[in-house]
């Protein structure tokens, strides 16, 4: 049973990671944004058209009823035209409920009584849910033929929780002399996470405890002991 399920997390991330590799450049998409005019926050509503972005201004902070935007005229459009330099970036920022697949390739357990501090890297998948914040950076400039090109970097950082389930060697080192037997045990794990985006991908910290699914529970050095990990995601929403 859970030889089958980890061979099921291994297709998931190598898939997750095929769509990566697969999926167009990323982009500013259509939908409500923060930003600043003279100093102030402002929100806004982007749009995509065939060649250009267009920017709406929404004074009352939201629409305010469907289908509003399309009866103002946008505020910016990017690209300018006679660009010949590169435009001022201007910054996009939005808040959104954030749900991941991430692993936890190196998990920091600290020294016990028994053994001095660990550091692991067995097989493990988790779903993590938290909140989070993108900003977009959208600028424009002109190469030497004329044409111009559009460029947009982006950033998030999420907090949440994440939970799921992985392998942990089991052996008489890690259950003082408990048991005999060497073989790999399942553990479900819990953790806070903080991360940080690029693009697509997540890395960052969690702190989290992992708890031993079979009988040898009891004597497992580590059940529900505390591990600092690092944390490697792909952003599925």
């Amino acid at each position: 049973m859970v030889r089958t399920i980890l061979v099921l997390l291994v297709f998931v991330s190598f898939f997750s990671c095929r769509a990566l590799k697969d999926s167009p450049k990323y982009k500013l998409t259509d939908g409500i944004y923060i930003t600043r005019n003279a100093g102030k926050k402002v929100t806004v509503y982007v749009e995509n058209t065939e060649d250009s972005v267009l920017v709406y201004s929404l004074p009352s902070g939201k629409q305010t009823k469907p289908g509003s935007a399309k009866l103002m005229k946008p505020k910016m459009i990017f690209p300018r035209a006679g660009v010949d330099e590169e435009i001022a970036s201007s910054k996009y920022r939005k808040n959104t409920f954030d749900l991941d697949v991430l692993t936890i390739p190196f998990k920091f357990r600290p020294s016990t009584s028994t053994l001095n501090t660990q550091l692991s890297n067995h097989l493990n998948g988790a779903l993590y849910l938290g909140y989070r914040s993108d900003t977009y950076e959208l600028s424009y400039k002109s190469n030497p033929i004329g044409k111009v090109n559009q460029r947009i970097t982006h950033f998030g950082f999420s907090a949440g929780l994440a939970t799921g389930i992985g392998s942990t060697p089991l052996n008489p080192w890690v259950t003082d002399d408990n048991i005999t037997d060497e073989y790999d045990g399942f553990v479900w794990s819990k953790a806070v996470c903080i991360l940080m985006g690029v693009e697509k991908l997540n890395f960052g910290l969690a702190l989290g405890i992992d708890h031993l699914m079979d009988s040898n529970r009891q004597f497992w050095i580590y059940q529900g002991k505390p591990y600092l990990g690092l944390t490697v995601g792909l952003n599925i929403n």
